[in-house]
């Protein structure tokens, strides 16, 4: 069980999380802040739409042990977020895909603030969306086969 890679991942826990965190001024910081803190008040049914948005992260391009010392800080900073992975975890999400949700959803915040200055992003007027048109059917093509 010898590790070459144990030095450089010490020191990657103790980067700045999120990338590029700091380049962000400190009034869309708060946005982003406050975004971020704001998920785990989603309803859990909320919570699992972010799966059809297309910001998530591909199961297959996720990684969970990149965001290990992440998730870590991220329940230590927001403790409601116990209880959405509780509410999640097991019974509607694996834990690393529970992560993948909430990063996703992170990571779509920090990109809307440095584009934007703000989120949610500023929507084109012509793209509303119909709030009432069925939910996506999760069923086909879910990883479970996947071992």
């Amino acid at each position: 069980g010898h590790q070459p890679m144990g030095a450089a991942a010490g020191k990657q826990d103790r980067a700045v999380w999120p990338p590029g965190w700091l380049e962000i001024p400190e009034g869309p910081r708060l946005v982003a802040r406050n975004a971020i803190l704001s998920i785990s008040s989603m309803p859990t049914a909320d919570f699992l739409t972010i799966a059809s948005e297309p910001y998530c992260i591909p199961a297959e391009e996720w990684n969970f042990s990149d965001y290990h010392a992440a998730a870590a800080a991220a329940v230590q900073e927001d403790g409601k977020l116990n209880k959405l992975t509780y509410a999640c975890v097991p019974r509607k999400l694996s834990e690393s895909d529970f992560w993948r949700l909430y990063f996703s959803k992170v990571l779509y915040v920090l990109d809307s603030v440095k584009v934007y200055g703000t989120f949610p992003p500023p929507e084109p007027a012509q793209q509303a969306q119909p709030s009432h048109a069925p939910p996506p059917q999760v069923e086909e093509g879910s990883s479970c086969m996947i071992q």
